[in-house]
């Protein structure tokens, strides 16, 4: 490990954590430089992040292998793009599986930040909620720069549960959720279903939300499904690079991973809980636990008894009520982990 210095563009592969140590870096349409509170930033595994250094003095672990000169500026046109929203107050991103929607979402929260306007990041896309847990639509503030899958650059999270990794499964409540975190100033990431009822499910938020923009990511002939006058925004897809369903589950994997590593285990009995869904009482399924503040938490069924059970969760409190999503999980698979708690 050692201090190097970087200037033009560059490629970060994660996992990487990278310090500042002199000069300025632009990451993801935010700048990092001698006077910024923070000066260092993490990659997570599985994640590539432009950045533009500024004759920068940086350190890098594990490996300043990690980082990749690169000839293309994306940021040229992603600049190009935050100034035909810059006046928004409601932007909803939608575009297939990889095409740069999280990327292109934390590049303009974080030029939206820049500018000192304190938008906030939703997270709609069930099957990789990067702001939280599978299976919730998250909001949240952020502490900048924004990066998609890093927990310390997002704060005050709530989230609701709709119990399925895809919005097909259960349309109301997945609609029903995104209405219940409605926000001011406020980015949308969607997941990368692009079929017509896909299409259809996503833009019937434009008129329960009141969204202004739309930004179309790699997707054809959008008009056709609009009945309200947008902002829209057509691109072509910013990432070249698809992953496979192997890498997508695995990234699930690990997001879900990260959940079970902070969570407890809670015995609750039976006969004082409201339970939604008691079909789902086994171990492996998902939950969410509602807590006072009628915000919801990740939880897993652990086991159950005639008149007890033990759930896994990061809430902290009383709990009367749980409601069990349709995703069951192979809890041999996250063995290891089970027995750190």
């Amino acid at each position: 490990m050692g201090c190097n210095n970087y200037n033009g563009y560059y490629l970060l592969e994660g996992p990487l954590k990278l310090d500042l140590i002199d000069g300025s870096i632009n990451v993801l349409g935010f700048e990092l430089n001698n006077k910024s509170q923070r000066r260092n930033i993490i990659v997570p595994i599985g994640r590539s992040l432009p950045i533009i250094a500024n004759k920068s003095c940086i350190e890098v672990s594990p490996s300043h292998k990690n980082i990749i000169e690169v000839k293309d500026n994306i940021y040229s046109i992603f600049y190009e793009i935050y100034k035909k929203v810059s006046n928004s107050k409601k932007i909803l991103i939608i575009g297939p599986n990889d095409s740069g929607k999280s990327t292109l979402a934390a590049f303009l929260i974080n030029a939206f930040w820049s500018d000192g306007i304190k938008m906030k990041i939703m997270s709609a896309d069930l099957g990789q909620n990067e702001i939280y847990c599978p299976s919730f639509v998250s909001i949240s503030d952020i502490i900048p720069p924004y990066i998609p899958g890093w927990r310390d650059s997002v704060k005050n999270v709530k989230s609701c549960f709709v119990g399925d990794f895809s919005s097909y499964k259960n349309r109301e409540k997945y609609i029903e959720c995104i209405e219940r975190l409605d926000n001011e100033n406020l980015i949308i990431d969607t997941d990368g279903l692009i079929d017509e009822d896909a299409i259809k499910l996503k833009l019937s938020l434009i008129q329960e939300l009141n969204i202004d923009t739309i930004i179309s990511i790699g997707i054809n002939n959008i008009e056709k499904y609009l009945n309200k006058k947008v902002n829209l925004i057509n691109l072509d897809k910013i990432v070249k690079k698809e992953k496979t369903k192997t890498q997508r589950k695995e990234n699930r994997d690990r997001l879900i991973s990260n959940c079970i590593l902070n969570s407890n285990k809670i015995i609750l009995k039976l006969n004082d809980l409201k339970i939604i869904n008691e079909q789902n009482l086994f171990p492996g399924y998902i939950a969410g636990i509602e807590a006072n503040d009628s915000n919801q938490y990740f939880g897993i069924i652990y086991k159950v008894s005639d008149d007890k059970i033990i759930i896994l969760t990061q809430y902290i409190g009383e709990i009367n009520k749980i409601e069990i999503g349709s995703i069951k999980l192979n809890l041999k698979n996250y063995e290891n982990l089970l027995k750190l708690k």
